[in-house]
């Protein structure tokens, strides 16, 4: 399972190596509910070993090694507009995974990208587990223009629209769409912001996770992304 999260920074400005980093921290104690715990999340380095010699995240957030690591790959990076970094879980064995937030302070377009990919973590299989996760991404993006949710096989071969979100399992969009404007949907899922809706959740399949090698799967997705582009609902 891979996510997709992207939305506009309202300051063309770099966060700090630590606010960086923080915001990864944020993200693995969010994991960590599904079987993922935050002291084994790993920095990027150039070997293995390297990688796996120190945790990049403790209880309390970034280690010391870790945000060092950072600002040392800044020095060598020598960029002042764009950064990405991100941790893994020091195997692709079994339950394991990987996920990164790439920053760019472009005044042309400053936007923020976060990126996960998942394999074999079970509880994440469950419809409301990864609707919780998506929630969670939320608090801490509350502006985010989409969170797409589903295999990375659908996105790279099956999606209708290249250039636009893809259903995929699920699909948050910050509008309120009621169901009869989406029909081929198995649930839109509100989210609010106090008694205000700010956006929804598009689920194509509810009762199982979703599968590019179930045809009606990627059959519902393609029909869902289909008529929200034709009802202007699905950004470029």
């Amino acid at each position: 399972m891979v996510i997709f999260l992207s939305f506009q920074l309202q300051k063309s400005v770099l966060p700090s190596g630590e606010e960086h980093l923080g915001i990864l921290w944020r993200i693995a104690r969010l994991l960590e509910p599904f079987g993922l715990p935050v002291q084994h999340w790993y920095p990027p380095a150039p070997t293995r070993k390297k990688s796996l010699a120190h945790a990049a995240f403790d209880r309390n957030g970034p280690t010391p090694v870790a945000l060092e690591m950072l600002r040392l790959q800044d020095a060598k990076d020598a960029m002042t507009n764009y950064r990405r970094t991100g941790v893994w879980s020091g195997t692709e064995n079994g339950r394991s995974g990987a996920f990164s937030v790439s920053v760019s302070s472009n005044p042309d377009l400053p936007t923020c990208l976060l990126y996960v990919q998942l394999k074999d973590v079970a509880a994440l299989d469950n419809a409301r587990n990864a609707q919780r996760l998506m929630l969670g991404l939320l608090d801490i993006w509350p502006l985010a223009a989409d969170i797409e949710v589903g295999p990375l096989m659908y996105y790279t071969e099956h999606r209708v629209f290249p250039k636009r979100p893809g259903a995929g399992w699920m699909l948050y969009l910050p509008t309120a769409i009621a169901h009869d404007k989406v029909p081929e949907a198995a649930e839109l899922v509100p989210v609010m912001d106090g008694d205000r809706q700010k956006g929804t959740i598009i689920v194509s399949v509810s009762d199982a996770a979703f599968s590019i090698g179930n045809p009606d799967h990627v059959k519902i997705a393609n029909a869902i992304e289909i008529r929200l582009a034709d009802q202007d609902l699905l950004p470029r």
